[in-house]
């Protein structure tokens, strides 16, 4: 996955929350394929963030 490098706690979650807005709009759009891979986003940043200390 070529996702730009994400330095801080905040940024992560910050991700996490945009992805998700996104990934409920394609759904509503009925755009499946778009909201699957942006639930896959936002699933990475999650076990990023879980990973952290």
């Amino acid at each position: 996955m070529s996702v730009r490098a994400i330095q801080s706690n905040n940024d992560i979650r910050t991700a996490i929350r945009e992805l998700s807005t996104r990934a409920d709009l394609a759904r509503k759009q009925g755009r499946s394929d778009d909201a699957a891979e942006l639930d896959r986003r936002v699933r990475h940043y999650r076990d990023e963030l879980a990973a952290r200390p």
